[in-house]
C-alpha cells in the first residue's frame, strides 16, 4: 500500500530528481513486499499445535523435528486416555521459533485409588451392572454365574461389598442363569477387540466354557482380546463341553538402557516409544555437568512393564555460595537447594547484632554436593553483670547504665537486696 502511494505522489511532484527517487523507493518497496509474500508462502511460519488428545509419540516427533525438548508430567484423568496430553505450557499458535521447551500434561489413566461409593445393586439388571463399573472406573470386579430356579436370568443375585472402596477394591457379584432348563443355543459373536473383561461378561452369560492365554503384542493394549479359537457365528450348542480359547495381549517387558548417558531428549524419545514414564526433576551438582543425568531409579538392563514410571535427575550444574546480608534470605535460599548448614551466635562488640561474622564459603565458591555451610551470626557486642547488691537505686542504675544493662527494680526499700542475674556472668548489651 505504501509503494502505491508513493508512486501516485511521484506523478504530482515536478522536481525530477525527486520523482527520479520517489520511484526508485517504490519499486524497491514493491520488491520487497512481493518476496516477503512469496516467501511467507513457501515457508510460512511454523507455529505451536493445540496438542490436547494428541497421543505424546506424535508431539516428541513433532518436537524433535523442530530442536524442540519436550518435558512430560503425567496426571491421572477420568476424560483423557492413557498416554494422551491434558494440556501444554505454550499457547496454540506460538511461533516456535520463539521456544525451546515445551512441557505437556500426559494422561497417566484413571486413577485406580480414587473413592467410589458403592451401592446395593442386588435386583438390577446385568447390562445396568456393567454400565456402573464402566462409569465408575471400577478394575477389580468379578460376575460370576449360576442357575437359579427363582431370580430370572441376567439379575444380580448376590454382592460382596457394599460400601465407599478404592476403584482397585476387589467386589463379587453373582449373576443369575435362569433356569437350566430354559438354556438355548448361542451364536457366537466376535469378541476381538474387547477387552478381557466385557468378553468374560458375554462368554458367563451365555454359559459358555472357555479358557484364558496371554500373548505379547506391541500394538494392543494390555488386556485386549486378540484372537477366539472358534469363529464368529459358530453356533454354541446347549451342554457342549467345548472350551474357547482366549488370546488376550499381555505387553512385553522393557529393557531399561543406560540412561545415565542418554540426553534428556533422548530418554524421552526413548520411553515414549517404550510407554514408559519419565518424571524429570533438577539438582545441582559439582562434578556433573548441567542437564546431564546424575542419576535414574532404574539402571542399564532393568526389566520393567509397559506404563512404570522412571525418576530421572539432570544436574543443574555446580551451585556456588551467594552473597547475603540476611539470616533468613540465606535459610530460604538453602532450604530451596537442598543445602546441609549450620548456625552458630558468638558476641561480638565490631559487628552488628544478627549480621555475619563469618562464613565457611565465600560468596562464589563453589558447594559441593557432601558440603554444610557453617555461619556465625553476630549476638551482639557483651557485657558482664555487675554486682548491685547493697547499692542505692540511683548508683544501682548508673552502674547498668555503665554497662549497657537494662535493668529494672521492684520493692521500696532503698538498697539492692537481690538481683535476678548473677554477678559476673556475660549477657549481650544494651542500651538503658
Amino acid at each position: 500500500t505504501f509503494s502505491i502511494v508513493l508512486v501516485i505522489t511521484g506523478f504530482y511532484i515536478e522536481n525530477k530528481k525527486a520523482k527520479i527517487f520517489i520511484s526508485i523507493a517504490s519499486i524497491i518497496l514493491t520488491i520487497y513486499s512481493l518476496f516477503s509474500i512469496i516467501t511467507g508462502i513457501i515457508n510460512p511460519t511454523d507455529k505451536v499445535l493445540d496438542f490436547t488428545n494428541y497421543n505424546i509419540r506424535e508431539v516428541v516427533s513433532w518436537a524433535k523435528e523442530r530442536n524442540i525438548d519436550v518435558i512430560q508430567k503425567f496426571e491421572y484423568s477420568d476424560k483423557i486416555e492413557e498416554f494422551y496430553i491434558i494440556k501444554q505450557d505454550i499457547k496454540k499458535g506460538t511461533p516456535t521459533k520463539k521456544i525451546d521447551k515445551l512441557t505437556v500434561t500426559v494422561s497417566s489413566g484413571i486413577d485406580p485409588t480414587k473413592r467410589t461409593d458403592i451401592t446395593n445393586m442386588v435386583g438390577w439388571k446385568l447390562d445396568d451392572v456393567v454400565k456402573f463399573i464402566d462409569n465408575n472406573h471400577l478394575t477389580n470386579v468379578t460376575i460370576n454365574f449360576e442357575f437359579s430356579n427363582t431370580v430370572e436370568k441376567d439379575i444380580i443375585i448376590s454382592q460382596d461389598v457394599i460400601k465407599e472402596i478404592s476403584r482397585n477394591e476387589p467386589i463379587t457379584l453373582v449373576s443369575s442363569l435362569g433356569r437350566e432348563s430354559d438354556l438355548k443355543d448361542v451364536l457366537l459373536e466376535n469378541l476381538v477387540g474387547l477387552d478381557v473383561f466385557h468378553a468374560s461378561i458375554y462368554l458367563g452369560r451365555n454359559n459358555i466354557k472357555y479358557e484364558i492365554e496371554y500373548a505379547y503384542s506391541d500394538t494392543k493394549k494390555e488386556g485386549t482380546v486378540l484372537k477366539q479359537s472358534l469363529k464368529k457365528w459358530t453356533t454354541i450348542r446347549v451342554g457342549s463341553k467345548e472350551t474357547l480359547i482366549l488370546t488376550v495381549a499381555k505387553e512385553n517387558l522393557v529393557t531399561v538402557p543406560n540412561l545415565l548417558t542418554k540426553t534428556q531428549t533422548e530418554i524421552t524419545e526413548w520411553a515414549t516409544n517404550n510407554k514408559i514414564k519419565v518424571n524429570f526433576t533438577e539438582e545441582f551438582d559439582d562434578t556433573i555437568k548441567e542437564g546431564k543425568v546424575i542419576r535414574a531409579s532404574y539402571g542399564k538392563g532393568s526389566q520393567i512393564e509397559v506404563g512404570t514410571l522412571i525418576e530421572i535427575v539432570l544436574s543443574k550444574g555446580q551451585l556456588k555460595m551467594i552473597e547475603f546480608t540476611d539470616i533468613d534470605a540465606f535459610r530460604l535460599w538453602a532450604i530451596k537447594n537442598e543445602i546441609n548448614y549450620t548456625v552458630e551466635y558468638e558476641f561480638s562488640s565490631s559487628v552488628e547484632k544478627g549480621k555475619l561474622i563469618y562464613a565457611s564459603h565465600s560468596k562464589g565458591e563453589v558447594i559441593k554436593n557432601s558440603d554444610s555451610i557453617k555461619l556465625i551470626i553476630s549476638d551482639g557486642g557483651n557485657t558482664k553483670v555487675p554486682n548491685l547488691i547493697g547499692l542505692s537505686k540511683t548508683d544501682a542504675e548508673k552502674k547498668c547504665k555503665s554497662a549497657n544493662i537494662k535493668c529494672s527494680f521492684t520493692g521500696t526499700g532503698s538498697k539492692v537486696i537481690n538481683q535476678s542475674m548473677i554477678a559476673d556472668s556475660t549477657v549481650p548489651q544494651e542500651k538503658s
